[in-house]
Order: C-alpha cells, then structure tokens, then sequence
C-alpha cells in the first residue's frame, strides 16, 4: 500500500513538473511574441510619424514659399515704383526670387 502510494505520489511529482515546464515554455513564447508585436508596432508608428513629418515640412516649405513670393513681389513693386499686376510677370519675378533663395541656401 504504501509502495502503490509513493508511485502514485511521484508519478503526481513528475506530472506537476511537466505542467510547469509546459506553462514556463508557453510563457516564454506569449512573451515572445509580445515582445516582437511590440517591436512591429513601434517600428510602424515610427514610420508613420516620419512620413507625416515629411509631409508637413514639404506643405510647410510650400506655404512659406507662398508667403515669401507674396512678400517679393509686395517689397518688388515698391522698390521699382509700380504694382505688379501682371500675373506672368509676377510669377516670373517670384520663380526667380525662389530659385537664387534657394541656391544661396544650398551654398551655405
């Protein structure tokens, strides 16, 4: 009886220490795959934030661009003692400012 009852006794031992091997395994592998659902999460937020940031710098350059002809041309017409009323003209005094801007910026 006794022999009957430490069999059963280990057998319960080594059943108990297989489900606690199982669950740490099972453990490690949530673990795992949290850790690399977290890392593919962070990447595309990431992502995400770069391609808006880019997004807006090029709207924000855009509308100073704007703002800037707009100024030139104001400052353009005051300086030469007329308006300049001529939206070819205008544009191409603009697209010039705009461009030696530019290129004083790439040289700096």
């Amino acid at each position: 009886m006794r022999a009957e009852y430490e069999i059963r006794l280990a057998e319960a031992q080594e059943e108990a220490a297989q489900i606690r091997e199982k669950a740490k395994v099972q453990g490690e592998v949530i673990i795992a795959e949290a850790r690399d659902a977290a890392t593919a999460e962070s990447a595309r937020i990431t992502e995400t934030a770069r391609v808006q940031i880019a997004a807006e710098r090029v709207q924000a350059v855009n509308k100073l661009k704007t703002e800037v002809g707009t100024l030139a041309t104001t400052l353009a017409g005051k300086i030469v003692g007329e308006a300049l009323e001529d939206d070819e003209r205008s544009r191409r005094t603009v697209d010039r400012f705009l461009a030696d801007l530019e290129s004083q910026q790439v040289s700096s």
